[in-house]
């Protein structure tokens, strides 16, 4: 997991298609800034295209920065 208010761009997305989909509509895609806001329990906030999103643990573990 990365530091609260680190900033990183996003190298990939893994899961299945439909994981993939899911957080693309969200704003996660491939070459996007993110920063993390907030972590509680491996569960982030990120920010991501001036928004802020909230994630599960599940999900987090499939950006990679």
């Amino acid at each position: 997991m990365m530091e609260v208010g680190s900033k990183h761009l996003i190298r990939a997305i893994t899961g299945n298609d439909a994981v993939k989909k899911h957080l693309g509509d969200l704003g996660f895609t491939e070459g996007t800034e993110v920063t993390i806001i907030a972590s509680v329990d491996g569960n982030l906030v990120l920010g991501v295209h001036q928004s802020r999103v909230a994630v599960n643990r599940d999900l987090a573990v499939r950006i990679l920065v």
